[in-house]
This record gives C-alpha cells, structure tokens and sequence, in this order.
C-alpha cells in the first residue's frame, strides 16, 4: 500500500507542476531541454509515459504476491 501512495504522489506532483507552473512560472516552463523541447513539454512527456509505466508495476507486483 505505501508504494500506491508513493505513486500517486510522483503523478499528483508532475500534473500540479505543469497546471500552476505554466502561468505562474512562464519563464521557468519554457526553458529549453533538448531542440525544440522544453521544460513544459518534458513534464508533460512524463506525466503521460510515466503514468501507465507506475500503474502497470504497482499492478504487476500485487499480482505477483
């Protein structure tokens, strides 16, 4: 149980740092990463691959026990 939260809690902080980033932070969000890749966008990369990944190991290991 105490991943589950661990999770949730990686997922809630990514979806809460690009929601008020993005207006709060403008200058902060638009830094570039790599080409035309930039902080917003890599958030946002990983909010949605990282997601499904966690779900998919927090499912495999309560069916493995």
């Amino acid at each position: 149980m105490q991943r589950q939260w661990f999770y949730t809690g990686i997922i809630l902080f990514l979806f809460l740092v690009l929601v008020f980033g993005v207006p709060l932070f403008p200058e902060l969000m638009a830094i570039g990463i790599a080409g035309p890749m930039n902080l917003g966008m890599l958030i946002f990369l990983l909010l949605h691959v990282l997601t499904p990944l966690l779900a998919f190991r927090y499912l495999k290991q309560t069916q493995g026990k």
